[in-house]
């Protein structure tokens, strides 16, 4: 998924004749952020069902399922 709109930016680049390069990140990489965004949610969720705050177990719902993108990419 990357890659691709990494592809979609270049043509666009190449279309409007700017020059803006986006990182290509490497696996180890994905797999630090994923887990990092595994434990801020479920800390978050944590804190949201110990806490009356709603905000925070959705913030922590959100940064989860942003875990399990970075893994399946």
């Amino acid at each position: 998924m990357i890659r691709e709109v990494n592809k979609a930016c270049e043509k666009l680049n190449d279309t409007l004749r700017i020059s803006v390069e986006l990182p290509n990140p490497k696996k180890k990489t994905l797999k630090t952020a994923a887990a990092c965004n595994l434990i801020v949610g479920a800390g978050l969720v944590a804190a949201g069902i110990l806490f009356p705050s709603k905000s925070c177990t959705l913030l922590g719902s959100i940064s989860i399922i942003s875990s399990v993108v970075l893994r399946k990419e």
